[in-house]
C-alpha cells in the first residue's frame, strides 16, 4: 500500500498532524455535502449498526463522522458512556480513515495507533477496535463504521471482508440520505418506503446473528459459512438502495 503524506500546516496541533491527510481538505468540502453533523438519532443507521454488533457479538459499535477538529459519534449502540463527540486525537477512527483497509486493534493494551491517545477507549474498558472506512464515490473517507468491545479478541480474514461490505452498505445509506434529505420532516415518509424494503433483511441479519449466539459457544468469531450467508444478504440490500440511487 502507497505510504500516506501528512499535512504539515504550522497551525496543526503536533500530536493530531500525524492524523491529518493531506487531502483533508477536500475531504471536508465531501463531507459538507451530506449534512452529517448532528448527532441526531436515525433509525435506519441506528437499526444497521445495531444489526453490526449483534452480528460480530461486540459490546458496542457506531459510525464515526471524522470532522476538522473531532469525531461524531453517530448512530451509537450501547456505548459505556453517552459521548456525542470526542477530540480527533482520541479517536481511533481518525486513524483509520488514513488507509482503505479495515483497522484492527485486537488488544489495545498490547498495540497503538501513531498519534492517537487511546487512553479514553481503554478507560471505558474497551480493548478491542475494528473499523472499516466510509468511502464516497469520489474517494473520500469520512468516517468509518467500527466495532469495540472489552476484552480482546481475533478478527478473521472473512470478518473483516464481513465489515468492509457493511460499512459499504452505510456510504450507500449516506448516499441516498444525501439526495433525500435527513429521515425528519418532508423525507421522513420517503425513509419509512425505504426502511420497509430493507427492514425483513435487517430481521433475517438479526435472526442470524441470534443463531450464531446460540450455536457457537463462547467463541465469538464469525464461522466462514455465517460470515458468507451475512454477506449475501448484505448484497441484497445494496443491491436495493444502488437500484434505489440510479432511479433518482
Amino acid at each position: 500500500m502507497p505510504a500516506t503524506t501528512f499535512s504539515t500546516l504550522p497551525d496543526v496541533n503536533p500530536f493530531l498532524a500525524s492524523l491529518i491527510p493531506a487531502n483533508d481538505d477536500a475531504r471536508l468540502r465531501a463531507l459538507d455535502r451530506y449534512q452529517l453533523l448532528d448527532a441526531r438519532s436515525e433509525q435506519v443507521l441506528d437499526d444497521v449498526v445495531a444489526a453490526t454488533a449483534r452480528l460480530f457479538r461486540v459490546s458496542n459499535a457506531m459510525i464515526s463522522i471524522v470532522e476538522k477538529d473531532t469525531v461524531l459519534v453517530k448512530a451509537p449502540y450501547n456505548l459505556p458512556a453517552p459521548i456525542e463527540r470526542v477530540p480527533r486525537e482520541q479517536s481511533l477512527c481518525s486513524a483509520t480513515i488514513l488507509q482503505n483497509d479495515t483497522a484492527v486493534f485486537e488488544n489495545l493494551d498490547h498495540s497503538s495507533a501513531p498519534g492517537v491517545d487511546t487512553s479514553l477507549v481503554r478507560q471505558m474498558g474497551l480493548r478491542f477496535y475494528a473499523g472499516h472506512n466510509l468511502r464516497t464515490p469520489d474517494g473520500h473517507n469520512l468516517g468509518a463504521l467500527c466495532l469495540l468491545d472489552g476484552p480482546p479478541r481475533r478478527f478473521t480474514p472473512a470478518e473483516r471482508t464481513l465489515l468492509g461490505r457493511l460499512a459499504g452498505l452505510v456510504m450507500r445509506l449516506l448516499e441516498l440520505r444525501r439526495l433525500l434529505g435527513a429521515h425528519a420532516g418532508a423525507t421522513m415518509a420517503l425513509w419509512e418506503l425505504v426502511y420497509r424494503a430493507i427492514g425483513e433483511q435487517l430481521g433475517r441479519l438479526g435472526a442470524l446473528a441470534e443463531r450464531q449466539r446460540l450455536g457457537s459457544g463462547p467463541t465469538r468469531e464469525l464461522a466462514p459459512a455465517v460470515a458468507q450467508e451475512a454477506g449475501a444478504i448484505v448484497g441484497i440490500i445494496d443491491q436495493f438502495l444502488l437500484s434505489t440511487l440510479q432511479r433518482r
